[in-house]
């Protein structure tokens, strides 16, 4: 039977992760936060004046089959048009750029917070971005295939979705800290959290509740003022995010060795 004890509840987690602030060089703490608004602002603004060119007919086809799977009963003869389709394609583009160069500029905070966790020097700014850029073909596509696990997963019933999440989500750290290929850094995860995600899904559904499901609830607009305001709140969550997985893992990796 595997040892789970190393896991802490979020709880316990929560104070140190709530201080996404707090790094050696705080400049570089703010330089990535801005960096990661700035892009996730600009990403909203292109998207809010391509979702403007469309038109009513083909945003009530794209709701409904996007809702339902079925086009409107009144509109069964009727396909979103082709610029529509050139429009939802730019969207999505757009969303899928925004989301890698923030979760690059993540990887940065959270080499960053790695080494600092285990005694290395970073003080320098350039030597954090060169530290995690030095991976940045695995990053890249790790990031490309996590994203399309969860994806896919949660495309049926959810729980797949979540089930890769917890298990695959602390590769980033693995080739950010050990240095793995995207394969040995997938199979390292799939090891290391055999009999313990029971409780790391517990720690990350109070993460949910804390801090995801206040902002769904907050930010449910269609505004471009709406999206702006989301973003800010959402690069902090981000943040807190990044030294929740990164802590999870420490206590996984290290904890193990030091027993």
């Amino acid at each position: 039977m595997h040892d789970t004890s190393k896991i802490k509840n979020f709880f316990e987690y929560l104070p140190e992760c709530i201080k996404f602030h707090r790094l050696k060089n705080e400049r570089l703490v703010k330089a990535i936060f801005l960096l990661i608004l700035i892009f996730q602002i600009a990403g909203n603004f292109v998207e809010y004046k391509l979702l403007n060119l469309l038109s009513l007919d083909d945003i009530d086809v794209i709701s409904s089959f996007l809702m339902t799977g079925m086009m409107p009963a009144e509109k069964e003869a009727m396909l979103p048009s082709y610029q529509a389709v050139y429009i939802l394609l730019a969207v999505l583009a757009t969303l899928f750029l925004v989301k890698l160069i923030s979760n690059l500029l993540l990887s940065v905070y959270m080499y960053t917070y790695i080494c600092e966790a285990r005694g290395k020097n970073t003080a320098a700014s350039a030597g954090s971005f060169k530290g995690a850029f030095k991976h940045l073909g695995r990053l890249i596509g790790y990031n490309i295939i996590f994203g399309l696990l969860v994806s896919i997963g949660t495309m049926f019933f959810i729980i797949p979705g979540i089930i890769a999440y917890i298990i695959f989500v602390f590769g980033y750290c693995y080739i950010l800290d050990i240095k793995l290929t995207v394969a040995d850094a997938m199979t390292a995860c799939a090891e290391v959290t055999k009999g313990k995600k029971t409780q790391i899904v517990s720690v990350f559904i109070g993460f949910f509740l804390m801090f995801e499901l206040p902002m769904l609830l907050l930010f449910s607009g269609s505004s471009f003022g709406t999206a702006c305001l989301a973003s800010f709140f959402n690069t902090i969550v981000s943040l807190i995010l990044q030294r929740l997985i990164t802590q999870i893992y420490l206590d996984l990796e290290y904890k193990k060795k030091e027993k």
